[in-house]
């Protein structure tokens, strides 16, 4: 998945606020409709198509439907600016996720229940972004370096990081808070996992 061109710990992490990633960049695909996938650094080669692959699977899992979201690799520098910015930690961290819209979350429903995702309020204030990015879910941010390091820790590939860590940014993307929530996050992450046959057991 990731092979390493030149030399070159942290816990998942998480903001609301919004941010621009630098277009034009090399490697940047498009996937399924219209997820980006961008890959702004250059220490590792990303593999772009086994990306995609699974961020369709992944939007079958959570049935997104017209939904879509973008996938952004970055080193730890750049991560531990966004980190510093958004978040006040000034360190790496290895997943940020950056909702396009601030989201209410209400309380989520069991994960046995009919729906098992939260039920989420935006507040928009234009109707015409609201309209023109109405499916859109926002960014998540990942530090390459970061999930080397995670993958060697786990005893698994650094593909199978970095699914973790796109499920991870993609279920904060839709709502969730493993910080405020009482454990429906992970219990929900960790279903999905075994569902995408992800779970490194």
């Amino acid at each position: 998945m990731l092979t390493k061109v030149r030399e070159s710990f942290t816990g998942r992490g998480k903001t609301h606020s919004s941010w621009h990633p630098s277009f034009g960049h090399e490697n940047n695909q498009e996937g399924p409709l219209g997820s980006l996938i961008l890959n702004q650094q250059s220490q590792y080669v990303v593999n772009s198509s086994r990306i995609l692959e699974y961020v369709r699977e992944v939007r079958l899992a959570l049935r997104l439907g017209k939904r879509d979201f973008n996938v952004c690799f970055v080193g730890d520098s750049r991560i531990k600016r966004l980190n510093s910015i958004y978040r006040g930690k000034d360190r790496p961290t290895d997943v940020l996720s950056f909702p396009w819209q601030a989201q209410e979350k209400q309380p989520p429903r069991r994960l046995g229940s009919k729906r098992a995702r939260p039920e989420l309020v935006s507040r928009s204030t234009s109707d015409r972004p609201a309209r023109e990015f109405q499916n859109f879910l926002g960014d998540i941010v990942i530090s390459v370096d970061a999930a080397k390091r995670n993958a060697r820790k786990e005893g698994h590939s650094a593909l199978n990081e970095i699914r973790w860590l796109i499920l991870h940014g993609l279920l904060h993307l839709l709502g969730y808070d493993h910080e405020r929530d009482h454990g429906e996050m992970i219990e929900l992450e960790l279903a999905l996992r075994k569902r995408l046959r992800i779970s490194g057991d």
